[in-house]
């Protein structure tokens, strides 16, 4: 027996708010907090929903400066969905580099 659909849903916007305020805030707990909570939630069947907000905290958490591997290695080993592990494993590497570039432009704007 799996979470129900409506259950992930509270979920995954528990987690947005959380990424929202972390970024906002500068603060890497509501960050941390954010990847817990999608890593419990899982995919629910949606992998481009759930890479999507597991992106969010990606940004959020490279707007603090910290360096979001082990975070989200750790956050993998709390979900039973193996595509939520894979997702959550397999996206600060791809997208760090890109997320970097990004917030690098928005220094050079002022």
């Amino acid at each position: 027996m799996g979470i129900a659909a409506a259950t992930i849903a509270d979920l995954w916007a528990h987690a947005a708010e959380l990424s929202a305020r972390a970024a906002t805030e500068g603060d890497p707990a509501p960050a941390r907090r954010a990847l817990v909570t999608l890593a419990i939630a899982g995919t629910g069947g949606d992998r481009p929903g759930y890479e999507a907000a597991a992106h969010d905290v990606l940004r959020a958490i490279a707007r603090i400066g910290l360096d979001p591997l082990p975070l989200f290695d750790a956050a993998s080993a709390l979900s039973d969905d193996v595509t939520a592990r894979e997702v959550l494993v397999t996206l600060p590497r791809r997208a760090t580099a890109e997320i970097r570039s990004e917030l690098m432009g928005r220094l050079d704007r002022g």
